[in-house]
């Protein structure tokens, strides 16, 4: 069984915006809208320190956010921030729909084919333009599955375990 994490990895603070103590956060696209003004948020350290910062102001800039944090009021506070990950809760984030999950979630999962070959675990997830592309590595190497429907047949988070179908050219 797998333990699930209560926060989310959201995205990453890029560098200070203006001379206000506002900055660039890049943020992954479907959490975009949930930040909000006066929302609390987890952030961590490259070192791994954490901190919740409250956010005053947050506005879509570009496909970004530019975020304004409390107590941040320069743009030299705001360099400090340069770095940190911001994490939102599962409850602010709310339920994914159906065929869906986080990746923090599915990492070092076992994946199976359906005749139930053990392929490995898996190790990464590289986010690619037309689809992700997931990084299995086990006892016989490593395979790139692209993940699409056609290939990820079942995903059990609770279970850590995937199933996938190899089409032809994949091992």
């Amino acid at each position: 069984m797998k333990e699930i994490d209560n926060w989310i990895e959201a995205g990453a603070v890029m560098r200070p915006h203006g001379i206000k103590g506002e900055v660039v956060v890049d943020i992954k696209g479907d959490l975009l809208e949930l930040v909000v003004d006066g929302m609390e948020v987890r952030t961590t350290t490259r070192r791994g320190e954490e901190r919740i910062l409250v956010v005053e102001q947050a506005r879509e800039h570009k496909g970004r956010l530019i975020v304004w944090f409390a107590d941040f009021d320069s743009r030299d506070a705001a360099e400090s921030l340069r770095g940190y990950t911001l994490w939102l809760s599962r409850e602010q984030v709310g339920e994914l729909g159906d065929d869906r999950w986080f990746v923090q979630d599915i990492l070092g999962v076992d994946v199976y084919t359906e005749e139930g070959e053990h392929l490995g675990q898996l190790a990464e997830v590289m986010h690619q333009p037309a689809n992700d592309v997931y990084v299995v590595r086990g006892a016989d190497g490593e395979i790139l599955l692209p993940a699409t429907e056609e290939v990820v047949r079942e995903v059990d988070v609770v279970a850590a375990k995937m199933v996938v179908h190899l089409i032809e050219g994949l091992r």
